[in-house]
């Protein structure tokens, strides 16, 4: 145990947040440090990258015709195609599929804000 002293003060206080990883910090129905699409969409191809290697060649190529569908200035209407075969792709593959799939639901919360 630490020595350390947490004082909470107001009625959003959440106390001791600690982030590892990805993804955002959900307190009282606020995310604190959202990003924008574009880093979202960044976050979520560097996902896709670690993935990759634990794919097949016919996942590899249906996950490469998904995200070359992905553009920064594509509506919430427009990814919900790819982003499902995405995240459909990444789910199969249990947990190493886990950070691809938080990215997906990342940038679609992104882009319903």
């Amino acid at each position: 145990m630490s020595n350390e002293h947490i004082q909470q003060i107001g009625a959003g206080s959440i106390g001791k947040a600690i982030h590892k990883g990805r993804g955002d910090i959900v307190a009282g129905g606020k995310t604190v440090g959202t990003a924008g699409p574009k880093t979202a969409i960044d976050d979520l191809l560097a996902a896709i990258d670690e993935l990759r290697r634990h794919l097949d060649d016919v996942s590899r190529t249906e996950l490469d015709a998904a995200v070359r569908e992905i553009r920064p200035d594509s509506t919430r209407a427009e990814l919900e195609g790819p982003l499902a075969r995405i995240a459909g792709i990444a789910v199969l593959l249990g947990t190493v599929g886990g950070p691809v799939i938080s990215a997906v639901q990342t940038l679609l919360t992104t882009l319903s804000g």
